[in-house]
């Protein structure tokens, strides 16, 4: 069996609100290039791929004077928490925490900062592992019956200022609709539009590449993870959904705003043309397991096949190109090859309305900005 490193405390911690206990000193200068920080909240049925099969992929390389790999792990079977820092070979158990919620963004916007206390670095990268989908939630806490989403993740990134990748090794997250909330706070952001295989993120291959170049920039290793991840599913079978991209977060707002035009394009012509919309709509790829999250490109491509009006053509030109800008790296198994990097949520009818809706309105902040959501009260008015 092999032996995990404990690192006495020494002092005891009292814990308020089940959160993690922030340093109080100031964090010492950067000695190291990069922090990867994974927040694993496999108090679920995902536990097992943490001591499987993510937790082993990182001991082949384990952290370095340059490269810290460390995680906070709550998991199903198990009775509180630990902060540990994975090495070659093993990890060690830095500190142990009573049992926290996951879903609770307080817990995650302590860790990440106890972690930068403990491991300062010029750069540090977010890893929410988990299950995940879309705006409606990740990081599923079953212990505690709570999980993160937008609102929660808008409190995280407000709080902590900057993180230079977000990445979620969780489905359905590569979505305008979450990534909004990052805009300003990171630099790149890397998701699944589709599920992502229990399997993960080839954490192996992530980690040697780091250490390996650890001074390579956020654009460079947020690329390099899309790379990882194709190379990985393409030698595996059976995993021909799979998708992977990276998105540059500073052209989000220029997504933003070309959308924004496009939506009042497409409100203002919807009497007379909801069923060249709805034609597209039917022939745009939509994620297995959650057909209202559409390809954003994709339905771009199917609505300029439609006969639509000049001015509805240039605005949708418009966001493919803000697409292109904001997407820098795309891998797509060959059954997704339709998928750019991006979805967003169109609501099917059963799904625009009650609590549904309501959360929606309430809760997802681009819909709101870009009149999304105003255009799908007409659209199913």
């Amino acid at each position: 069996m092999k032996k995990k490193t404990f690192i006495p405390l020494g002092l005891f911690f009292v814990f308020l609100t089940q959160a993690l206990l922030v340093a109080g000193a100031s964090a010492a200068p950067p000695s190291a290039q990069w922090t990867f920080m994974i927040y694993v909240c496999g108090d679920n049925n995902l536990e097992k791929y943490w001591p499987d099969q993510s937790l082993p992929m990182l001991e082949k390389v384990g952290s370095t004077a340059d490269v810290h790999f460390v995680a906070l792990v709550d998991l199903h079977s198990t009775i509180g928490c630990e902060l540990v820092r994975i090495e070659k070979g093993t990890y060690t158990v830095i500190e142990t925490y009573p049992e926290l919620n996951l879903g609770d963004p307080q817990v995650c916007i302590n860790f990440v900062n106890k972690v930068k206390s403990l491991y300062p670095a010029n750069k540090y990268l977010l890893d929410f592992w988990n299950h995940g989908n879309g705006w409606d939630y990740f990081c599923y806490d079953e212990g505690n019956n709570d999980w993160l989403d937008t609102p929660k993740l808008r409190n995280i990134m407000d709080t902590l200022g900057f993180i230079d990748i977000v990445a979620w090794d969780a489905c359905d997250m590569a979505q305008i609709d979450v990534y909004y909330e990052c805009v300003g706070h990171a630099s790149h952001l890397v998701g699944s539009e589709e599920s992502v295989p229990g399997l993960g993120y080839p954490y192996d291959t992530d980690a040697q590449d780091l250490v390996s170049n650890p001074s390579q920039d956020a654009r460079t290793y947020a690329i390099e993870l899309v790379t990882n991840y194709g190379e990985y599913y393409t030698a595996l079978k059976g995993y021909d959904y799979a998708t992977l991209s990276a998105v540059d977060a500073s052209q989000i707002p220029t997504l933003t705003t070309t959308f924004t035009d496009w939506t009042s394009a497409m409100s203002a012509n919807l009497a007379t043309y909801k069923a060249k919309y709805t034609s597209a709509l039917r022939g745009t790829q939509k994620m297995w397991a959650t057909n209202y999250y559409l390809d954003m490109y994709n339905y771009m491509v199917k609505l300029l096949q439609e006969s639509i009006p000049a001015t509805l053509v240039t605005a949708t030109e418009n966001v493919k190109t803000a697409i292109n800008n904001a997407v820098v790296a795309n891998w797509t198994a060959k059954k997704m090859t339709a998928c750019h990097g991006l979805t967003f949520y169109w609501a099917k009818a059963n799904y625009w309305k009650g609590t549904w809706r309501t959360r929606y309105i309430s809760e997802v902040t681009w819909g709101q900005a870009t009149g999304w959501a105003n255009f799908l009260d007409a659209y199913y008015g």
